[in-house]
């Protein structure tokens, strides 16, 4: 059997196989999807701290100093300064017209024995004790009176009846309210000083000095 293909089959053929050539051409040329690699957080390792730098980190701990915190203090407004009165100096004389300390006495006591001595004398201080002692035994007031307490001791001169200097040692016995009525000049026991004060109650007072 002869079997014999056309002239325009042959054609037909031909361009048929050209192109299924190139189609496969083509699907061998179209780039493929790649696939992308998911991606995965790697965590870093934290490198432990070594001995050397953790006694470093607690020696600067150590040494580090709190830095004191400062409050403004507030503004007080100013103001005027108080006006101090000095204090007047006490009078020395009572409205009797002897010291104050002789005074206050015969407002407790209706007698009181006066004591002048001079404290740097040894005999003065005995007469002094003697006198407190006898005031002591016949119950009335007593007051000593220092030489050298000038203002004090000008002020009983000048109360004595005449004028006159006052005695050292002495004893002067006074009754209520101011009266001079004993004098004692010298060194006295306290019996002595003891039996004026009994008789000065009823005394008569001196009028002259040295009486």
């Amino acid at each position: 059997m002869n079997l014999t293909v056309s002239r325009p089959i042959q054609i037909f053929a031909l361009v048929a196989v050209i192109a299924a050539v190139g189609g496969v051409a083509m699907l061998a040329m179209k780039p493929k999807p790649v696939a992308t690699p998911p991606v995965v957080a790697v965590k870093q390792p934290v490198a432990a701290p070594n001995a050397a730098s953790t006694m470093a980190s607690k020696r600067a701990g150590s040494r580090a100093v709190a830095t004191p915190s400062y409050t403004a203090k507030p503004k007080v407004p100013a103001t005027a300064a108080p006006t101090v009165t000095a204090p007047r100096p006490l009078s020395v004389v009572g409205a009797n017209g002897l010291p104050t300390m002789i005074d206050s006495a015969l407002k407790k006591h209706d007698i009181v024995i006066v004591s002048v001595f001079d404290p740097q004398s040894p005999t003065d201080a005995i007469s002094y004790e003697e006198a407190k002692a006898g005031a002591s035994a016949a119950r009335v007031g007593f007051v000593g009176i220092s030489l050298l307490d000038n203002p004090v001791a000008a002020a009983l001169t000048s109360a004595l009846p005449g004028g006159g200097l006052l005695p050292s040692p002495g004893v002067l016995i006074y009754r209520r309210p101011g009266k001079l009525v004993q004098r004692i000049d010298g060194f006295s026991d306290r019996d002595v000083v003891a039996e004026a004060a009994a008789a000065s109650v009823t005394a008569a007072p001196l009028t002259g000095a040295g009486s």
